[in-house]
């Protein structure tokens, strides 16, 4: 069918409670997803995710904008039209009917014959591991099941696009990360395009071909998650990337000067000039020992040890830097040779310095 088209699409808000009036604006989304990409919206609570979601999907009318798929217009096409299949966090199985019959529900919307609708929802169980299962009510079945017998409503359709509202935010870690290997074997599978909501950014990482960070009603910055990770357009996309060491400062005379903080303070190969902030990724920030040879334009920084500890098979360490405290990644070995109240010699090399506006 082609690319899903989203132009310059826009939602208000305003809530009245006691007078007192909040507001919330989605602000003008411009946004291309591939057919048959994995795209997430990435973002905190409120920040729109599930707005632009039920925008695309229809359930919302836009106050500007329009929706496309290829050379489609669907902006005035209703939900049930626009051959999108919907996953929500909770499963919303109907509980009278059999696991097979809600899976086919959808087809025998669309006047498909018994026979074929049913050898097709037992064909999808079986793409979900439910092989066998189709007879059984869905209060039988556990919570990652029922999020299975969903994920094979959904698909039976052969949708244009699949919708996912934080399908697996219910479930328990074990369970999440077996639901994500079985969408993405089965998204590959079928190559549908996905547009996956999430707050949850190791999930968006795993899943996505491409991520969008949102915050505010604004969508801030589209990319692969290498790409957004090491080179954030904006403080707020670093932040919420979970990066720490966010410094502000300025760019004065080849100069990089922290503003807050004493002890940041470095000559930089930038042409840049005026207020910025400098963000170091925990994994560039290393140890200085005897047997690493430094670049010629390595940046260099004394600090001592505030803290160690251990996460996922490597260490992060705190290390205070005049007054700011920087976290550095550190391996197994190099933590078993520090300590805190160390005095210990970091360095990062200059190409791995970033440098955002503010």
């Amino acid at each position: 069918m082609g690319d899903l088209h989203i132009v310059n699409i826009e939602k208000h808000y305003t809530y009245s409670h006691q007078k007192s009036e909040s507001v919330f604006s989605l602000q003008p989304i411009q946004l291309t997803i591939h057919e048959g990409e994995f795209f997430s919206l990435l973002g905190p609570s409120g920040c729109g995710k599930t707005t632009l979601l039920k925008l695309v999907a229809g359930l919302l009318p836009a106050d500007n904008g329009e929706i496309w798929i290829g050379d489609n217009n669907l902006t005035t096409v209703p939900s049930e039209a626009r051959k999108f299949a919907m996953v929500f966090q909770q499963s919303l199985l109907f509980p009278h009917m059999t696991v097979e019959d809600n899976v086919a529900f959808g087809l025998k919307m669309q006047k498909v014959g018994k026979k074929i609708r049913l050898d097709q929802a037992r064909n999808m169980l079986a793409h979900v591991g439910l092989a066998g299962y189709g007879s059984r009510f869905p209060n039988e079945l556990s919570g990652g099941q029922q999020q299975r017998v969903a994920l094979a409503r959904a698909l039976v359709a052969n949708p244009h696009v699949l919708l996912m509202d934080e399908p697996f935010s219910a479930l328990d870690p074990s369970l999440r990360e077996e639901m994500r290997e079985l969408l993405l074997q089965i998204q590959q599978q079928f190559r549908v395009t996905v547009l996956f909501v999430t707050h949850d950014r190791e999930e968006a990482f795993y899943l996505s071909d491409r991520i969008g960070v949102m915050s505010e009603g604004t969508l801030l910055q589209v990319g692969k998650a290498k790409d957004l990770y090491e080179r954030p357009e904006n403080a707020k996309v670093a932040s919420f990337l979970g990066l720490k060491n966010i410094i502000e400062g300025k760019i004065s005379g080849g100069r990089f000067y922290s503003i807050a903080y004493s002890g940041i303070e470095f000559s930089v190969n930038s042409t840049e000039v005026g207020p910025c902030f400098l963000i170091l990724r925990p994994e560039v920030l290393q140890l200085a020992t005897k047997n690493i040879h430094l670049a010629s334009d390595a940046i260099q920084f004394t600090g001592k040890v505030d803290g160690l500890r251990f996460n996922h098979g490597f260490y992060s360490a705190n290390i205070q830097v005049g007054n700011y405290l920087v976290d550095c990644a550190v391996s197994s070995q190099q933590a078993e040779t520090i300590a805190v109240g160390d005095v210990v010699e970091l360095f990062v090399n200059n190409e791995d310095l970033w440098f955002v506006k503010e």
